[in-house]
């Protein structure tokens, strides 16, 4: 039986964060330290948290826009007008294909896009008496009460 020595042959690894040779450990290891570690996971949750704000920023930027053009009246524009505003069309938060268009939504607020304007600007009306009978519905069910 042979023992191992150091001078076996060994697979060297290098750090994932910092690129340096992994000189000790088990041969998986990743990386070389522990802040090398805890500076990776930062980055890599920064750079999801930095997109998810980015998509947010879009949209209330979006829904702005078109909250104006309700509080002035407009519900239709072209889309280079708009996009000079900051209006950028691939942030919606619904899309659906009725008849022969495309409509789309900004949370609360519904459009159809054309391929040169957006037109038929208005907002979704929600009603809380729908809600509050669904409410009811669900707690009064006859099965329910048993």
């Amino acid at each position: 039986m042979k023992c191992r020595t150091e001078d076996d042959e060994r697979k060297v690894s290098t750090c994932v964060e910092c690129g340096d040779e992994i000189r000790y450990g088990r041969q998986d290891k990743k990386f070389c330290s522990c802040e090398c570690k805890n500076r990776y996971n930062n980055r890599k949750v920064r750079n999801s948290r930095l997109t998810k704000l980015r998509v947010i920023n879009s949209l209330e930027r979006n829904h702005g826009i078109l909250e104006q053009m309700l509080r002035l009246g407009v519900d239709s524009m072209d889309l280079a007008s708009l996009k000079n505003l900051g209006f950028d069309i691939d942030y919606v938060t619904s899309y659906r294909k009725v008849r022969r268009h495309d409509e789309y939504c900004c949370f609360d607020i519904r459009f159809i896009l054309t391929p040169t304007r957006i037109c038929s600007v208005s907002r979704l009306r929600v009603s809380l008496a729908d809600d509050e009978s669904e409410k009811k519905s669900v707690h009064s069910h006859p099965e329910m009460k048993k």
